[in-house]
C-alpha cells in the first residue's frame, strides 16, 4: 500500500507529518484527511473569529497531492 503524510496548519503553524500511514490510494487518504479536520478544529481553542484549519496530503514522494481546508468563523449578531 501507498504511504501518504497528513501536514496539518493550525494555530501553532505547520506541522509535518514524518511516520506517515499506508491506504489503498488517494481517495482514502483524501477522505481521512477531510475527516481529521473537526478533530484537529477541535483540539486548537479558538483565539478570534476566524480560524482556517488545513490537511495537506503527501505522498510517497514527498509531493503534495491534496489540500483540505476547515474554516471556523464567529460573528457577534447585535
Amino acid at each position: 500500500m501507498p504511504l501518504y503524510y497528513f501536514d496539518t496548519i493550525a494555530g501553532s503553524g505547520l506541522i509535518r507529518d514524518a511516520i506517515g500511514m499506508d491506504y489503498p490510494d488517494d481517495g482514502t487518504a483524501r477522505r481521512e484527511a477531510i475527516a481529521a479536520l473537526p478533530n484537529i478544529a477541535a483540539d486548537e481553542l479558538p483565539d478570534g473569529d476566524l480560524r482556517i484549519f488545513s490537511v495537506i496530503v503527501r505522498n510517497d514522494k514527498e509531493r503534495a497531492i491534496f489540500i483540505a481546508d476547515l474554516t471556523l468563523t464567529g460573528r457577534w449578531l447585535r
